[in-house]
């Protein structure tokens, strides 16, 4: 199963909440994590503004840009970080909107984790579910 991560769903870093491992509490399936690059791009963007929001999207993007780093030194993330990481898997996209790219990769067994209401509501509408946040922690919502 993938769990897909929406832009928005990082600046939780910033509230105090580890989106990986509030997921991980939730998901009891084997999955991994995909986050398309159009929201890798989003959050760049996000993270360079000097709201509230950019400062969470700047502490969500350093935390994502750590792990994919890691990822590509397994040796030393086996030796540095021993317990079960699920690894961030970025896939790309030819789509012009995150949210659509979002959509596409969720029909093939996915779920995905967003705050989005709009995107949620397409995603319900497609039988696709979705992670959203309720009280600090995910719920699932078909």
């Amino acid at each position: 199963m993938k769990v897909i991560l929406d832009t928005n769903v990082f600046t939780l870093f910033g509230q105090g909440i580890d989106v990986f491992i509030e997921i991980d509490k939730v998901i009891k399936d084997k999955y991994e994590f995909v986050i398309p690059d159009l929201v890798l791009q989003e959050l760049e963007k996000l993270s360079k503004k000097t709201t509230k929001d950019g400062r969470a999207a700047r502490l969500g993007n350093m935390i994502v840009q750590e792990r994919l780093a890691r990822q590509k030194e397994p040796l030393v993330a086996k030796l540095l970080f021993p317990s079960k990481e699920i690894p961030l898997k970025t896939v790309q996209c030819s789509e012009k909107h995150a949210d659509d790219a979002i959509v596409r990769i969720a029909e093939d067994d996915g779920i995905v984790a967003t705050l989005d209401k709009g995107l949620q509501r397409r995603l319900l509408k497609n039988k696709i579910r979705v992670l959203s946040i309720q009280q600090k922690h995910f719920i699932i919502k078909e």
